[in-house]
């Protein structure tokens, strides 16, 4: 007979993951976690950043692999003003960076920007894209 650890670590997480110490709880290698969430927030306690994605494996302590990855970047009001997409995604706990090498694609109201990669430092809501990378600005009024 199955032990019920063993249960628990077959069985795919359901709930979204809160943030905690060193960005998120502790999962077994391999845990699958649907509907991740990832909450950033500065010292203040002011939501900077939502990090979100359909479905997470555990690669690592450190290693999430993330698929339909969906980043929410908040301005000082408290409004998502930029959103970033991929396909797929790594993030990296403890250091809280973003890596890809599948495509993203950066949107703001009046600019939009594509590339093949990413290596993005959620805390500090920058990074650097590179191979193909495309800007698109439009006027803020039409």
């Amino acid at each position: 007979m199955p032990s019920l650890r063993l249960l628990l670590a077959l069985l795919p997480c359901t709930f979204p993951v809160v943030g905690m110490a060193e960005n998120g709880p502790d999962f077994p290698i391999g845990s699958v976690i649907q509907n991740f969430a990832l909450p950033q927030a500065d010292a203040a306690g002011k939501k900077t950043a939502l990090v979100r994605g359909k479905r997470a494996t555990v690669v690592s302590p450190n290693q999430l692999k993330i698929e339909e990855l969906d980043v929410d970047l908040y301005n000082t009001e408290g409004k998502a003003e930029t959103t970033i997409t991929a396909t797929r995604c790594d993030f990296w706990r403890k250091e809280n960076r973003l890596t890809t090498d599948t495509g993203i694609l950066v949107k703001k109201p009046t600019l939009m920007v594509s590339a093949n990669g990413m290596d993005w430092n959620v805390a500090d809501s920058c990074g650097t894209l590179y191979t193909r990378v495309r800007v698109v600005l439009t006027s803020a009024n039409p």
